[in-house]
C-alpha cells in the first residue's frame, strides 16, 4: 500500500474572508478530483491497484483549501505474479497528474501538456519506442513546427474523456465566488499557482479533447446507490450479478470487486442481500446523440446489509 497527501485551495485576492464555498461548485469539484486520480491510476497500473482519494478540509485566509490523501492498495494477486514494484505509487501518479512536486520527469505532466497545448488541435502523433504504455509519444498541434514529446500514458490521458471531464469539473470553482485561482500543495509549498490564464489554457484544451474524440463519446457518472441481489448467480467467474436497482432488474459488472468471494466465505447469497455502492453508469451516444442502453459497474462495496435467510439454498449449492 502507498500513500501520499497533497493540497488544493481555491482562492481569490477579493474574496470575502468567510471560508466558505458554494455546495454547488464544491461538491462536482471534489468528486472531478476523485474521477482524474482514479482515471490515472486505471492508465498506469491497468487492474493492479485500486486508488482511493480521502478529503479533509480546512481554512485559510481568503481561500479554502482541501487536503486530499490518495491511498492506492495492490491486489494480492498481481503482488504473487509482479511484485509492487511494478506498480505505479500514489506519489508517482500524482506527480505526473501535476498534483505533487515532480522529482525526476523525464516529460511535461498532465496538467502541463494541457498548459501547453491550450487547446490547440492535434495534427500528428508519433509513437517513439513501442506500442505499450511504456513508450513515449511526439505530439506536433497547430501553431507549432516541431513535435514535443511526452509520456505515452500523459497521452492517453489527455485523450480519455473521463479524464478530461474530470480535469474541467476540477477546476470548475474558479470564476465564480470571487474565486480567481488555485494553489496546487504539496506538504505545505506550493507546487503550481493556476491562475485564471493557465486554468484557460487548460480548459481549452480539454473542451478541444472532447470535440476531437466526438461527441458519440459514453457519458460515465458515477452515484452512490443501494442495489439488493435480484436472482442468486451460480457461477462464481462470472463477472456480472443481476441486481434490483430500485424496482429495475439490471446486469451489474462486478469484476473489480469482492463480492463473489465474500459471499463464498458466508457461504453464499441471498435475493434481497443489498449493498450500498459507488456505481459508474455509463449512458452510450451515437453521432445523431441518441442514447443507448445503459451499463453498470460497481466500483467500490461501502455496506453490505445480508437479507434473511428463507429455505433458499445457497448460492454455491451444488
Amino acid at each position: 500500500m502507498s500513500r501520499q497527501k497533497f493540497s488544493v485551495a481555491y482562492s481569490g485576492r477579493d474574496r470575502p474572508d468567510d471560508h466558505s464555498i458554494d455546495a454547488e461548485s464544491l461538491g462536482p469539484a471534489l468528486v472531478a478530483f476523485g474521477r482524474l486520480i482514479r482515471e490515472a491510476n486505471s492508465e498506469f497500473n491497468d487492474k493492479r491497484a485500486a486508488a482511493k482519494v480521502l478529503v479533509v478540509s480546512d481554512f485559510e485566509h481568503k481561500c479554502f483549501n482541501i487536503n486530499f490523501e490518495v491511498v492506492m492498495s495492490v491486489f494480492e494477486h498481481v503482488k504473487s505474479l509482479i511484485g509492487d514494484d511494478k506498480v505505479s505509487t500514489a506519489k508517482d501518479i500524482l506527480e505526473w497528474i501535476g498534483l505533487v512536486k515532480p522529482i525526476a520527469l523525464s516529460s511535461l505532466t498532465y496538467l502541463g501538456y494541457l498548459k501547453w497545448k491550450n487547446g490547440r488541435k492535434v495534427i500528428n502523433t508519433t509513437t517513439l519506442v513501442d506500442q505499450d504504455k511504456s513508450g513515449f509519444v511526439g505530439v506536433q498541434v497547430e501553431g507549432e513546427h516541431n513535435p514535443i514529446v511526452i509520456n505515452q500514458h500523459v497521452y492517453n490521458m489527455s485523450i480519455n474523456p473521463k479524464a478530461l471531464k474530470a480535469t474541467r469539473d476540477a477546476l470548475s470553482p474558479v470564476g465564480s465566488d470571487g474565486f480567481d485561482s488555485i494553489d496546487l500543495r504539496d506538504e505545505g509549498h506550493i507546487v503550481d499557482k493556476l491562475d485564471h490564464k493557465k486554468i484557460d489554457e487548460i480548459l481549452s484544451s480539454c473542451n478541444a479533447g472532447l470535440e476531437e474524440i466526438g461527441e458519440e463519446s459514453p457519458e460515465v457518472e458515477e452515484t452512490s446507490a443501494w442495489l439488493s441481489v435480484y436472482s442468486p448467480v451460480y457461477d462464481l467467474s462470472a463477472d456480472k450479478w443481476r441486481f434490483k436497482l430500485g424496482k429495475e432488474p439490471v446486469y451489474v459488472d462486478i469484476s473489480e470487486t469482492e463480492i463473489a468471494r465474500d459471499a463464498l466465505a458466508r457461504g453464499g447469497a441471498l435475493a434481497d442481500d443489498a449493498y450500498f455502492v459507488t456505481l459508474q453508469v455509463t449512458t452510450p451516444k451515437d453521432k445523431s446523440g441518441k442514447i443507448g442502453k445503459q451499463s453498470y459497474k460497481i466500483i467500490e462495496v461501502r455496506r453490505f446489509i445480508g437479507a434473511k435467510p428463507t429455505s433458499q439454498g445457497s448460492l454455491f449449492d451444488k
